[in-house]
């Protein structure tokens, strides 16, 4: 967009006028504060690439200034909000899900990358891979080890949210005048051993119950179990899984992250130190953690009724 504004003229002649008046545009055409501060953090970057190069001997870019955008805070849910999702799940997957991620306070990938060797039900602790491959011991809480139990069951390898195929039921259709029946068959490791098709019978002679009562029992003869290949959910995944979720439970735009941002809030809200929240989250700085929890009405109510002089004196 930049090159394009600029025209003929060369980069390496760009002034910081130049600038101020490409982001003049950039406004004009309608972007938002948030887009137009980018548009300008990117080109300092660029043109500090520039200027290590040599191609410029000043960065034009960090001669303009503009105002910082408003960062708003991200949602979170309340407690009650929390109990609403937990009780709008119907498979053990889902719930498993749920608790672990309210329950750890883990990143996404940590959770899709989480194995069943690595998850301690017993002492309820995991090991979990955060940015940078730093490992690091995080801590379940009883109701989230008894959903990863129920979900993981006898497995004892394995990636614990994996993903998991039904059983194929076939197919059964009408087909130039006949119920045709079409499945396939797998040998003991999942593969695909055939691929079969069978005519059940003419429409007019037989019915769609007395047909698929014939397919039913077509298929009790054959193995019809997919492959059950050891990978994780992937985030699209996990992010649709939670939106279903959220819609039974009435709730808009909920997400792994938000659950984290939840966690850690609920922690503070209860009396939790911020040390500890920033070691139970993974973060190496104070400051993150700080982002992360948010100062709720009721506890200010509360520590101000209990620490201010006047509210402790006695008549």
């Amino acid at each position: 967009m930049f090159v394009d504004f600029l025209g003929n003229k060369s980069i390496a002649s760009v002034t910081h006028m130049e600038i101020r008046q490409f982001m003049t545009q950039v406004a004009k055409d309608g972007a938002s504060w948030s887009s137009t501060y980018r548009h300008l953090s990117v080109l300092r970057v660029f043109f500090d690439f520039l200027n290590l190069g040599g191609i410029v001997s000043y960065v034009a870019p960090r001669l303009v200034r503009l105002r910082a955008p408003r960062c708003e805070l991200p949602p979170i849910l309340s407690e009650k909000q929390i109990h609403q999702l937990i009780a709008a799940t119907q498979t053990l997957r889902e719930r498993a899900l749920i608790e672990t991620f309210y329950g750890t306070g883990c990143r996404l990938r940590e959770v899709t990358h989480l194995k069943v060797g690595e998850v301690d039900l017993a002492a309820r602790t995991a090991r979990v891979i955060g940015k940078s491959r730093k490992v690091r011991t995080v801590l379940l809480t009883k109701r989230a080890a008894q959903a990863l139990k129920a979900y993981i069951g006898d497995r004892q390898s394995g990636f614990v949210f994996r993903v998991d195929k039904p059983t194929q039921k076939g197919c059964l259709t009408s087909q130039h005048g006949h119920w045709m029946a079409h499945w396939r068959v797998y040998d003991g490791m999942g593969r695909i051993v055939l691929r079969k098709s069978k005519r059940l019978g003419s429409l007019g002679i037989v019915s769609p119950e007395i047909a698929r009562r014939k397919f039913d029992s077509l298929l009790k003869g054959f193995n019809l179990v997919r492959s059950r290949q050891d990978e994780p959910l992937s985030n699209t995944t996990i992010q649709t899984i939670f939106g279903q979720v959220g819609a039974r439970a009435g709730l808009k735009n909920v997400g792994p992250h938000m659950l984290r941002r939840s966690f850690a809030t609920h922690l503070y809200d209860h009396g939790a130190r911020l040390e500890v929240i920033q070691a139970l989250l993974g973060h190496v700085f104070l400051e993150t953690t700080l982002r992360y929890t948010r100062l709720s009405t009721g506890r200010l109510v509360k520590t101000f009724e209990h620490c201010h002089p006047r509210d402790q004196m006695n008549g």
